[in-house]
């Protein structure tokens, strides 16, 4: 099998299995849970609801809530609204920045952007076509970004699992295009043929997954009468440009090899959002 450097080397992408555990993860979904008793909260009050859902489970309420008031996602993923510490803590957490270190080293920068994403049944928005990362962060391609994917819940094909296609990141940035009516842009030439290796991960919470800006990935519909939630955010090698990506300004550098420890607190990540115009932005 080789190390997990060769290994993700080879492939482009790495799951690492169990390399958290539900203790590491809790604080984040509560956030997520707290986000939709609120929303519950304020639907039921405005009459738009006559129930609340609040026996419901975390991989089954936000789709019953925005079933009943015929509504549907209205963004790909929230950003503002899970912004706190225990994002912050999991984003830096030693078992996270432990798995990047072998891959780039110890000297590593959070990018700054992060998305929790309540993939629903039936729901084309978070399906995603084939693509690769640098084509939706621009001058990224000559450098190295990873994406590190948490899923808050398990993941089968069933329920939208990711799908990779090995070593795909070694041709380098291909060519996009947008097409009329579909909100991301794709590869003029498709990435698959008949023959194409596709690796679909199926995945239990606690599991991390990291892939490469170059490497082809999709999601797949999520067939399944439950809520897939996940979490992503991005690093980079320390000293690595951000200019022109969005989520620059709340960047930080996130270990340093001197101490293998996080150089930020959260007091000054969250200054530096308060700052920032991303609270006013995004959902």
């Amino acid at each position: 099998m080789g190390t997990h450097s060769e290994k993700f080397a080879e492939q482009g992408y790495l799951v690492v299995k169990a390399a958290l555990l539900a203790a590491d993860l809790a604080p984040l979904i509560a956030v997520v849970s707290e986000v939709v008793d609120k929303r519950a909260t304020e639907l039921y009050n405005e009459g738009v609801i006559s129930e609340t859902y609040e026996e419901m489970s975390f991989e089954h309420r936000w789709h019953a809530l925005l079933k009943a008031c015929e509504r549907e996602n209205e963004v790909f993923g929230w950003h503002t609204l899970v912004f706190s510490e225990a994002l912050f803590n999991l984003i830096t957490h030693p078992k996270v920045l432990d798995v990047l270190e072998l891959l780039i080293g110890s000297d590593i920068q959070f990018n700054g952007d992060f998305w929790v994403r309540p993939k629903l049944p039936n729901e084309k928005l978070t399906t995603l076509p084939w693509h690769q990362d640098s084509a939706y962060m621009p001058h990224t391609e000559n450098d190295t970004h990873l994406t590190v994917w948490l899923p808050l819940v398990d993941v089968k094909t069933e329920n939208g699992a990711l799908q990779f296609l090995p070593g795909s990141h070694k041709a380098g940035l291909q060519t996009y295009h947008r097409i009329p009516g579909e909100a991301f842009a794709v590869p003029v030439l498709p990435p698959t043929s008949s023959n194409t290796d596709i690796d679909t991960l199926e995945m239990q919470k606690g599991d991390l997954l990291v892939f490469n800006n170059l490497v082809f990935h999709r999601s797949l519909f999520n067939r399944s009468d439950r809520i897939r939630w996940s979490v992503d955010f991005r690093f980079s090698p320390t000293g690595t440009s951000l200019d022109g990506l969005w989520h620059e300004v709340i960047a930080c550098p996130a270990r340093e090899s001197a101490t293998r420890q996080c150089p930020t607190s959260w007091q000054t990540w969250s200054a530096q959002w308060e700052a920032s115009p991303h609270k006013d932005r995004f959902v």
